[in-house]
C-alpha cells in the first residue's frame, strides 16, 4: 500500500471543498434564490397632514376610543421577501361561497426588486368591511405577473379581523 503524500492530502482537501462549495451553490440557487411575497392589510383611518399632501394612516384601534371614523381606508403593504424581482398584478380573494372577489389598488401593477416594499391606502365599501368581520371571506391574494397567488398569513387575517371587529363595533363613535 501506498503512503499519502503531502500533495495528495492537499489535492483530496481541495476535491473536498470544491464539492462542498459547487454543492452550496446549487443548494443556494434552487431554495434559497427564489421569489417571495408578504403582504398585510389593515383597516383604519386616512387623512391628510394639515397643508401638505401628505397622507397618514392610522389602524383601527390605535387611535382614542372616541375617536369618530370620518375617512375608513384599507392600508395594503406588500412586500418583496425574495431575491429577484417580481411583477405584482393586483389583489383578489375568495368568498366561502366560491365566488372571486377583486379589489382595485392605485399603482398596480407594479414591479418590484428584491426587498422593495409597495403600500398603499384604498377606500373600502362597508360591505367588505362586514363580510371581513363576520368571517364570509375564505382567503385573500396577492397576484404575480406569472398568475401565482402569494396568501396572506395567519398574522395578516389576524391584523385584518381585529381591525375589521374594531370599526365595525362602532366603538369609534361618540356618544
Amino acid at each position: 500500500m501506498e503512503s499519502l503524500s503531502y500533495a495528495n492530502i492537499v489535492s483530496s482537501l481541495a476535491l473536498l471543498t470544491a464539492v462542498v462549495a459547487l454543492a452550496w451553490n446549487i443548494i443556494r440557487d434552487l431554495i434559497s434564490d427564489r421569489v417571495q411575497i408578504e403582504f398585510y392589510i389593515a383597516f383604519g383611518e386616512a387623512g391628510n397632514i394639515s397643508n401638505s399632501n401628505t397622507l397618514l394612516f392610522a389602524d383601527a384601534g390605535s387611535l382614542k376610543p372616541d375617536h369618530f371614523f370620518d375617512n375608513p381606508a384599507m392600508f395594503v403593504h406588500i412586500i418583496n421577501t425574495g431575491s429577484k424581482q417580481i411583477g405584482i398584478n393586483g389583489l383578489g380573494g375568495q368568498y366561502f361561497i366560491k365566488e372571486e372577489l377583486s379589489v382595485v389598488l392605485e399603482g398596480l401593477p407594479k414591479m418590484l426588486h428584491p426587498y422593495e416594499v409597495f403600500s398603499t391606502v384604498a377606500p373600502i365599501k362597508s360591505d367588505f368591511l362586514e363580510q371581513v368581520q363576520k368571517g364570509e371571506v375564505k382567503n385573500l391574494w396577492v397576484t404575480d405577473t406569472k398568475n401565482n397567488k402569494w396568501y396572506l398569513s395567519k398574522k395578516g387575517w389576524k391584523r385584518l379581523r381585529e381591525t375589521a371587529s374594531y370599526i365595525h363595533s362602532k366603538k369609534h363613535i361618540a356618544s
